[in-house]
């Protein structure tokens, strides 16, 4: 079985596309896990949501942008720890965000378990522990990202029972696959990798479980320059940490 990892796409369509083009031409793929924060931070919210939605082949989680906007939608309480940070960004978003994706989005899970050939695999977007699994985004359910090291990697997840764990959130690649359970990060597709977008593949033959890590180059330039012709805010922000 082999299938494909994408997180943290954050409303660059361009770059969504240049995977999913990549991983249709291997005509080998079964199918897509999807790790959550679509929109935010980028500017193709709808461009993205229509794309994802649009596939059978895709299993799609929440993240934290994902949850942090809908709670605008919601009139629920925002993050305290996204405020000072995306507060406007994310109104921004919302105010362009297409109504008919709101049931989806919020019908969205934090987490997917599989079993695979005898193999436990969980994808979820960073680590929540088990008690805070159902705790609102305002509550902060997402831990603290740490350094992106084997040791900080089976303390986080310490509390999940799986063979392979695969996620997001923190947007550079994590590959730990020399102990009992293999913890991946591919990277963010759409942010901190210049004019490549990045994704992972997971092949499980037998027990075997492999990993690789793909890099596709695309034209970011149309991207970049939609944050002046759109206005977005925390256009400054974005530009310094994300791009």
């Amino acid at each position: 079985m082999k299938f494909a990892i994408i997180t943290d796409v954050h409303g660059n369509f361009d770059a969504l596309e240049a995977v999913l083009d990549d991983i249709d031409s291997r005509n080998d793929i079964e199918t897509i896990y999807n790790l959550g924060d679509n929109i935010g931070v980028g500017h193709e919210t709808n461009k993205v949501l229509d794309a994802i939605f649009d596939r059978d082949d895709m299993e799609i989680i929440a993240g934290n942008h994902d949850e942090a906007i809908m709670s605008l939608v919601n009139d629920t309480p925002y993050p305290e720890d996204l405020k000072d940070k995306f507060y406007e960004h994310h109104q921004w978003i919302e105010s362009h965000l297409d109504e008919d994706y709101y049931d989806r989005l919020n019908q969205l899970p934090r987490k997917i378990e599989k079993s695979i050939n005898q193999r436990k695999l969980l994808f979820i977007h960073y680590e929540i522990s088990n008690d805070k699994l159902n705790t609102p985004i305002d509550g902060i359910p997402f831990s603290p990202i740490v350094e992106p090291t084997e040791n900080n990697m089976t303390q986080l997840f310490s509390d999940k029972d799986a063979d392979f764990i695969a996620f997001g959130h923190n947007h550079t690649v994590h590959l730990f696959d020399d102990k009992s359970t293999i913890d991946f990060n591919p990277g963010a597709v759409g942010l901190n990798n210049g004019s490549y977008a990045v994704y992972g593949i997971v092949t499980i033959n037998g027990n075997e479980i492999d990993v690789e890590r793909v890099k596709v180059p695309y034209d970011n330039e149309e991207f970049l320059r939609g944050y002046d012709e759109k206005q977005v805010p925390g256009k400054d922000l974005i530009f310094d940490k994300f791009l």
